[in-house]
């Protein structure tokens, strides 16, 4: 009950944090957000191009295909890269001003957050392009959603306390979202996984979150119990951690900014 009274006491600063980033990651782009329906368009084009001859037999809709996974897959990889500097980046702030450090980690999220939710528009747009059914099923987009953001905001917690105490992280990360990315079917289907490797896959969370969101987008039907299962099991576990992760190492912080 304090963790909630605190975080209502200081939701007013997480708005002014989250227009303030949200603001700076358009500074002086000439589109603004407009890049944010064109990157995954533009992405799609080329993905579609390379691939959709490749995989034309055993992925139907490619281009929605791809964006669902796309979209999923870049709200978690830009979100916990930035929140590996979230921290750092605001140490003027924080050595001013008494407030929880896990603000920032939070309006990182949730512009990251807000970008995915505009991102979805080309998603549907797509859709409708490609005549892709249109089903009730759309309407419970949300459930994949909510637990990509839970899995992405506890992860993105123990990453901004990780970025603090090493530096070269930033650096290793980006290694690990690559074969992150390429480790999970985004622009390739799962079938041309061999069944006896199948099990690594089954151990990223991303593949549960993008396989919910694909069976209620293209294959309407509601996802199996088990996914459902695992990827909230994933999203709670990663919650938990990152905060205990954040509440263990945040005093020890301010000597190293």
């Amino acid at each position: 009950m304090q963790a909630i009274r605190e975080f209502m006491n200081y939701f007013s600063f997480l708005y002014e944090l989250f227009k303030r980033d949200f603001k700076k990651k358009y500074y002086k782009s000439v589109l603004g957000v407009v890049w944010t329906l064109l990157n995954p368009l533009l992405m799609m084009t080329v993905m579609t191009i390379v691939f959709s001859t490749l995989f034309r037999r055993s992925i139907e809709y490619f281009p929605v295909y791809y964006l669902c996974g796309y979209v999923m897959m870049s709200f978690n990889s830009m979100t916990t890269t930035q929140s590996l500097n979230c921290i750092l980046n605001n140490s003027g702030l924080i050595r001013k001003i008494h407030v929880p450090n896990y603000m920032f980690c939070l309006a990182t999220v949730g512009v990251n957050a807000f970008t995915m939710v505009i991102s979805l528009i080309p998603m549907f747009l797509m859709i409708l392009v490609t005549g892709a059914p249109v089903t009730p099923y759309l309407l419970l987009i949300p459930v994949p959603l909510i637990l990509l953001l839970i899995f992405t905001t506890g992860l993105s917690l123990a990453l901004s306390i990780t970025g603090v105490f090493f530096r070269d992280m930033t650096h290793l990360y980006s290694i690990i979202t690559t074969v992150w990315m390429y480790a999970t079917p985004i622009f390739y289907p799962i079938s041309i996984i061999p069944q006896q490797y199948r099990f690594i896959w089954d151990l990223n969370p991303l593949y549960h979150y993008i396989t919910m969101m694909r069976d209620l987008v293209l294959y309407r039907m509601i996802p199996s119990q088990q996914t459902l299962f695992i990827a909230t099991c994933y999203s709670l576990l990663m919650l938990v951690t990152g905060i205990l992760v954040f509440k263990k190492y945040q005093d020890r912080i301010y000597t190293h900014l």
